[in-house]
């Protein structure tokens, strides 16, 4: 692996392990709703900036040019609205009742999410491997869903269930976007996911009250969360899928809990229990065994890793 596509995949995996301590930060501020909306048209601006200066590069494919079919439109509202607006709302929520430290632990949960939904969507058979890690991975979100009701001063039970539910339905949106990457231009899907879930997350955030003093900011750290999420984080991805499997990729999720706890200690004080701990090591335990697993062979890493790149474009958590 050369330095630039590791570099990008620290980068991409650091992104991710931010986004859950940005969260709790912009929370301090506005109401779950809203944090989320305001994030997704911030989200917008940067990622159409973006295209601009690249000279459309985010949106300057030729299959941009292709016409939506009605089953291309119901996959883009069901990616839109079930797979990047609805995670977004449940880790809102989520880390607003606990911590932004425990929806950083439970952040690995995403693999596991996408391993159930392949089974019950796309009748991907269960290997021996793939059920040890999804019993790995249940196991772990169990044991941190219950350090909150060991320890009330480390997480929230509902709350961590809530992330848990949130990092396992981000699964909805690789596994409706892969058909659809496969004659649309990925950053075209991208856009377009989360314009189609500005609306519905508008009409929620309305009645939500605003107390500006508060709001402004934590306006700031929504912005950091809009530009690291939603635009260095994707592109800092999709750079090292080109290059690497998405089983290698996968490798390197423990970062995202190690910067998690780190950022977590660092802005906001947050501690960490064993049970939490434990719990992660588990999850992440059992995504790397199947990571490895399910790893190509060299001779075929190129070819996987451009199919990887299609299949798993999405905006990161």
């Amino acid at each position: 692996m050369s330095a630039p596509v590791l570099f990008a995949v620290l980068l991409a995996q650091t992104c991710g392990g931010l986004a859950s301590i940005l969260s709790k930060l912009a929370l301090a501020g506005f109401g779950p709703w809203t944090m989320v909306a305001v994030r997704q048209v911030l989200g917008v601006c940067v990622l159409y900036a973006l295209s601009r200066v690249g000279g459309g590069a985010l949106v300057g494919d030729t299959r941009a040019r292709e016409p939506f079919t009605l089953r291309d439109w119901a996959l883009l509202l069901t990616l839109s609205w079930g797979g990047y607006a609805l995670p977004q709302v449940l880790l809102a929520h989520g880390i607003a009742l606990s911590t932004g430290t425990n929806g950083a632990l439970l952040s690995p949960l995403e693999p596991i999410g996408i391993l159930i939904g392949g089974a019950i969507l796309l009748r991907e058979r269960l290997t021996r491997w793939r059920l040890i890690a999804v019993g790995l991975g249940t196991a772990g979100a169990v044991l941190i869903v219950l350090q909150g009701g060991v320890r009330p001063e480390l997480g929230n039970p509902r709350g961590d269930a809530l992330i848990a539910a949130g990092h396992l339905s981000w699964a909805i949106y690789t596994l409706a976007a892969k058909p659809l990457l496969e004659r649309h231009d990925p950053g075209r899907v991208s856009l377009l996911s989360v314009v189609l879930s500005l609306p519905i997350l508008a009409a929620l955030a309305i009645g939500e009250p605003i107390d500006f003093a508060r709001a402004l900011p934590a306006l700031g750290w929504v912005a950091v969360l809009a530009l690291t999420g939603s635009a260095i984080g994707t592109l800092s991805w999709n750079y090292a899928l080109r290059s690497i499997s998405a089983g290698t990729m996968a490798a390197f999720i423990f970062v995202q809990p190690l910067i998690g706890l780190v950022a977590g200690r660092a802005l906001l004080s947050e501690p960490v229990g064993a049970l939490a701990l434990l719990g992660a090591v588990l999850i992440l335990v059992g995504v790397t065994l199947e990571a490895r697993r399910s790893a190509p062979p060299p001779s075929a890493a190129i070819g996987a890793a451009d199919a990887a790149a299609r299949d798993a474009t999405r905006l990161p958590s």
